[in-house]
């Protein structure tokens, strides 16, 4: 049943249409009626006729008016004007609109009821397109999971050459003109430490789907966990920027880690590769992030390739030995890569030694976390937990002892006020450098100058 709706201030006009179509169409057609624009405005939002039939001459809000504030909406309703003024203007205005047709009263009852038919007509294919495309789309949506398990095995394999990439591309709305590997570990502790295979694997397979969830909030990506060891993702990215894409993807790979832990109560380490350009280059991806996952660095659980690559020497190993840890290599497969690092604890001890120079020489200078990790290539989840634990204190409050040794020796040798000492070492508020001294050596600045002197 078809849905019709009549706006006409005229009710003999109202009677005569509604007449008209109720001797034709009887029980196929539903009409109802508006007295103005006011009136058709409500009954759209309430009854979502298919076919309006408008009078542009109404009192209050007219014609074109109401179909201005309909179309907001009901973006495939069929308008069809009916009105005595021949303007150019409103029917100009009106095809501005998508309205389909444009009839002057009195009408002929023939010619409109031929509009009528052309309008059913049309709604008619309109809906046996929509069904069409849903039962397309659904058939997609079925086999997606297929065609993304497909690519991403072809990724990780090096078989993309053997299948038709572009085709599943195409299908999955994803392009990768720059994009990256993450890997996800569940770690053997807490709960899943203890549970038998068939938990496991049920288990991964729902922290799977609602990683992939998640990560669609956000990104385009291919998320697989079926046939790894581990949870595999290939993250499509826009930022052009490596390092703020290294940032980007340490701070995702923390959410997912922090949400699966407040759902799943399971531990996970994260490992993520370079960004690449272009689909065929994500196998180098994929290999770095799998360099990354399975790096031992203490309370890190989120790693880099960028941040590990600083600080490790590189170290080549058999396709043998690669297949041993991911069982996906194909037999006619050869992979001749360096794909496994080993910590080398000087090359870490040098750079955290070159940071601890780089602050001691800039302390002075708005030095932050951020600024000095990216001075040296690392990023800086990465550097603060990394100089933390080599330092043994937090990198605020390594700089804050720094900063405030080097006022107490300005206060004993040389003549300043505590406001020039303050812009000296690096705070640009009196007040706050002055609290911060107190904390730290239990007098003020002014305490302490006067105690040097009377010593």
């Amino acid at each position: 049943m078809w849905k019709l709706l009549i706006a006409d201030d005229e009710q003999l006009e109202r009677r005569v249409i509604k007449s008209t179509l109720m001797k034709k169409y009887g029980a196929n057609i539903n009409v109802f009626e508006a007295k103005n624009g006011r009136e058709a405005i409500e009954i759209s939002d309430k009854e979502k006729p298919d076919i309006f039939v408008m009078d542009i001459k109404m009192p209050g809000i007219n014609g074109i008016e109401s179909i201005k504030e309909i179309k907001k909406i009901h973006k495939d309703t069929y308008f069809i004007i009916l009105t005595a003024y021949d303007y150019f203007n409103f029917a100009k205005e009106a095809i501005e609109y998508n309205v389909k047709e444009y009839l002057l009263k009195p009408f002929n009852r023939e010619v409109f009821l031929e509009k009528i038919d052309k309008a059913i007509e049309c709604l008619q294919e309109k809906k046996i397109k929509k069904k069409k495309e849903l039962i397309l789309k659904e058939q997609i949506y079925n086999v997606k999971p297929m065609i993304e398990n497909e690519l991403s095995y072809s990724i990780i394999s090096n078989g993309l050459n053997l299948i038709d990439y572009t085709m599943c591309m195409e299908c999955l709305d994803i392009d990768f003109k720059l994009g990256y590997a993450m890997i996800i570990k569940l770690n053997k502790k807490y709960n899943y430490a203890t549970m038998n295979y068939d938990e496991k694997k049920m288990l991964k397979s729902d922290i799977t789907e609602f990683i992939k969830e998640l990560v669609n909030r956000y990104y385009k990506s291919l998320a697989n966990g079926s046939f790894t060891e581990n949870i595999v993702l290939f993250i499509e990215n826009g930022i052009e920027d490596d390092y703020s894409v290294r940032i980007d993807s340490i701070n995702f790979g923390r959410k997912i880690r922090k949400e699966v832990k407040e759902k799943f109560g399971v531990s996970l380490s994260v490992g993520i590769g370079k960004q690449y350009r272009g689909i065929d280059s994500l196998i180098k991806s994929y290999e770095e992030a799998y360099v990354s996952v399975n790096h031992t660095i203490s309370d890190v659980n989120v790693k880099h390739f960028q941040d590990i690559s600083a600080i490790i020497h590189e170290k080549c190993i058999t396709d043998k030995q690669f297949k041993e840890h991911e069982s996906l290599r194909n037999n006619h497969t050869e992979y001749n890569m360096c794909d496994l690092y080993k910590e080398d604890e000087n090359n870490c001890k040098n750079i955290l030694l070159k940071s601890i120079d780089y602050i001691k020489n800039n302390y002075y200078k708005d030095i932050t976390l951020d600024k000095v990790a990216n001075e040296f290539n690392l990023s800086p989840y990465y550097f603060s937990r990394t100089f933390k634990e080599f330092i043994g204190i937090n990198y605020s409050e390594y700089i804050t002892e720094i900063r405030i040794e080097k006022a107490k020796q300005m206060l004993k040798e040389q003549d300043l006020s505590i406001k020039e000492i303050c812009f000296k070492v690096g705070y640009n508020d009196p007040n706050y450098f002055s609290r911060v001294f107190k904390k730290v050596e239990k007098v003020s600045p002014t305490e302490y100058k006067s105690n040097v002197k009377v010593y």
